[in-house]
């Protein structure tokens, strides 16, 4: 399961954050992945890539210059079965950042394909407008009625939806908030690091009888923001800020097969004389 953290303000000065988002990919550790990089073909996208066979070129997170990224997580309910024979979710996010569409138009196409038929298997969407701190949500759930807007402020969401959260979502949203609020581009560094211990934390929140339901054999080792099972935890902390003057910053750290955490940076503008 993966966990994911937005900061909007839409309003941010050149001293403050429009967007901040912080989010753990959670995987089994034998799967293997491309740590993020520039695409070759997009070289204005940056993003990790999965490399499973079969499943290989999508991705869990991607960041485009021009102005959008996007982050998908698994739906797990009782009402979403996983088949091996439905499509990979991977390639919605790479499809997403490098498409021409506008973001509404991307996400309308998606949520039609899903009443007439689910290709894909469950999953939640975020896509994020990087020029404004637009966020629009959407779920393969059948009961979905299509793309929404979000527009607080702070906005958690894990495996089990933005509607009816996980514990450590609720507990995390409060820290997070705490974290975020009214914090200032010249600690950046301070806020990456603060970040990224948040992402780490191995607190339980427990009880939460909806993750025990969804997982009656391993909800305790799932309880907290970081997991970490025997075959399967957090691999990828990702952080993506992006301030007032259109500055990206862009902090990925992944579990590499030694089991010691590689750790990178990227620096960009947003382009403005292209699609949002």
């Amino acid at each position: 399961m993966c966990i994911l953290f937005i900061y909007r303000n839409p309003n941010a000065d050149i001293k403050s954050y429009r967007l901040i988002v912080a989010t753990n990919r959670d995987e089994t550790y034998k799967r293997p992945a491309l740590s993020a990089h520039y695409w070759k073909k997009h070289p204005e996208c940056l993003g990790g890539i999965d490399m499973e066979p079969g499943r290989e070129g999508g991705t869990w997170l991607a960041v485009s210059m021009r102005g959008r990224a996007a982050v998908i997580l698994n739906l797990v309910n009782e009402n979403n079965v996983i088949s091996s024979a439905k499509k990979s979710r991977g390639p919605l996010i790479s499809n997403f950042v490098t498409s021409n569409d506008s973001i509404e138009a991307y996400l309308n196409q998606l949520h039609k394909e899903n009443i007439d038929g689910q290709p894909y298997n469950p999953y939640c969407l975020v896509s994020l407008d990087l020029k404004n701190a637009n966020t629009y949500y959407l779920s393969s759930d059948a009961k979905s009625t299509g793309p929404k807007m979000c527009d607080s402020d702070i906005i958690g969401i894990g495996n089990s939806g933005m509607d009816d959260s996980y514990k450590k979502v609720e507990v995390g949203k409060k820290e997070f908030k705490q974290i975020v609020q009214n914090v200032n581009i010249s600690k950046q560094n301070i806020l990456i690091e603060e970040l990224i211990n948040f992402l780490k934390s191995q607190t339980k929140c427990l009880p939460d009888p909806k993750l025990q339901k969804n997982y009656p054999t391993t909800y305790e080792e799932l309880s907290s923001i970081f997991v970490s099972g025997d075959e399967y935890g957090t691999r990828t902390h990702s952080i993506l800020l992006i301030d007032g003057s259109n500055q990206v910053t862009f902090v990925e750290e992944t579990l590499m097969s030694d089991l010691t955490w590689k750790r990178q940076q990227f620096q960009n503008e947003l382009i403005y004389n292209n699609i949002s």
